[in-house]
């Protein structure tokens, strides 16, 4: 009998080794652990103000409470930053990236350099549905967007692929606006300060909730005007300011600007690499959940401009960016097509 007994205490130790260990909850990995947030534009623009935003409040509303990390990474509109999300970052939910909603459909429409699969993309929420707008200094003629067609414009835009020059490139291609884009501005700060400066008229792609956040006074003091919004409906501060829907012609000219501006539906969209574990990516997803109902989020929103205007869950992107993948090849290929980066000076060799 004890002869038996020590065997079968033999052959337990033997097998200890092999019981499955104590499964590492979403709190225990995050607990003391660094989680870095990316931002894929500059230092000092509407990007990088949300980012440093969301990750102020992060930390108490993660489980585990990790130390918040914001890192600029920009580059390429924010292509940059996604295939190194994509391809390099850690896929254990410690990296993940804020950055632009047409990122959502920049391999798609096969844009410079994205090699990433947004399908795959790991989908946490998005601050802000955002509206872009085109706007233009107060001393020039163009003063609404009816004076597109008839006045040129020269604005300052990013990157080819930045949505500051894609946007008013699709409306010269399937609308005949007349604006001449000037890319290579380091994010909006850089094509801020050329405006200012005088090197440009204009600015072709500015989110209103930068243009709160960041330029208050050019609102208050009636320094820009406001020529049309980049969206298929209007924000609430604009209701006078021209959509996409009043401007295109025709259903095939809508559907196309749809997909090429649809993705601004999740304006700040923040989102992690492929194969996140799940527990911890819903650990993402309910922070980013509780942060737009925060009341100090809320408080802090109120008192600095800095909008959550209609707020996306990262199941509702997922949804969203599956559908525009889906669009019939016809129209890729027209959005694509209108959204080439041709015809466009380079920064410094600008005439307002």
């Amino acid at each position: 009998m004890k002869s038996a007994l020590r065997n079968l205490t033999a052959a337990l130790l033997l097998l200890a080794p092999l019981a499955p260990a104590h499964a590492q909850t979403a709190a225990e990995f995050y607990k003391g652990k660094q989680l870095t947030l990316l931002v894929s534009h500059p230092a000092g623009g509407g990007y990088d103000t949300y980012a440093r935003f969301y990750g102020r409040h992060l930390s108490r509303l993660m489980v585990g409470n990790p130390n918040i990390v914001v890192q600029n990474m920009p580059g390429a509109a924010g292509v940059a930053m996604t295939n190194h999300l994509f391809f390099q970052a850690a896929k254990d939910g410690s990296v993940i990236g804020l950055g632009a909603g047409p990122l959502a459909t920049a391999a798609l429409m096969g844009s410079a350099g994205a090699r990433y699969d947004a399908k795959q993309l790991s989908w946490i929420g998005s601050m802000n549905a955002e509206v872009a707008t085109a706007i233009a200094w107060h001393t020039h003629p163009v003063k609404t967007a009816k004076d597109l067609y008839q006045t040129e414009l020269v604005i300052g835009a990013g990157g080819a692929t930045d949505i500051s020059a894609v946007s008013p490139i699709a409306l010269n291609r399937l609308l005949g606006m007349k604006i001449k884009t000037v890319t290579g501005y380091p994010g909006s700060a850089g094509q801020v300060l050329a405006l200012e400066r005088g090197e440009v008229g204009g600015i072709g792609g500015y989110n209103y909730g930068s243009l709160k956040s960041v330029r208050p006074d050019w609102l208050k003091e009636k320094k820009v005007n406001i020529l049309l919004q980049y969206a298929f409906e209007a924000h609430p501060d604009l209701p006078n300011v021209p959509t996409l829907p009043q401007l295109a012609r025709t259903d095939e000219e809508k559907t196309v600007l749809a997909l090429i501006f649809e993705p601004q539906k999740m304006g700040r969209p923040i989102f992690g690499p492929p194969g996140i574990p799940a527990d911890r990516l819903k650990a993402l997803r309910d922070a980013f959940d509780a942060f737009v109902k925060d009341a100090a989020v809320l408080a802090e929103s109120e008192k600095t401009q800095t909008e959550l205007f209609r707020p996306m869950r990262g199941e509702d992107m997922t949804s969203l960016v599956a559908r525009l993948h889906e669009t019939p090849p016809a129209v890729i290929k027209m959005a694509a097509e209108a959204t080439l980066p041709l015809d466009t000076m380079k920064a410094g060799d600008a005439k307002k």
